[in-house]
């Protein structure tokens, strides 16, 4: 396939959106698995108030980084 046919960006395209699409996908579980883990540590795990706010505030430090790693 030549550069800057059309069947050339059609591919490019494609490859795009099937990589935006993953991303989103991936985004939405990064969602769910960091929802589902602060609300165990909220409900669920039995510990000192202050270990507990230090979980909260590592999970929200790991979600930040992994939504910054996606948006690249």
């Amino acid at each position: 396939m030549l550069f800057g046919t059309v069947e050339y960006f059609e591919q490019e395209i494609e490859h795009y959106l099937a990589d935006v699409a993953e991303k989103q996908r991936i985004r939405e579980e990064i969602y769910k698995i960091q929802s589902k883990l602060e609300d165990e540590l909220l409900h669920d795990f039995i510990c000192d108030e202050k270990l507990r706010k230090e979980c909260l505030r590592n999970l929200a430090d790991a979600f930040n980084k992994l939504k910054q790693d996606l948006a690249v």
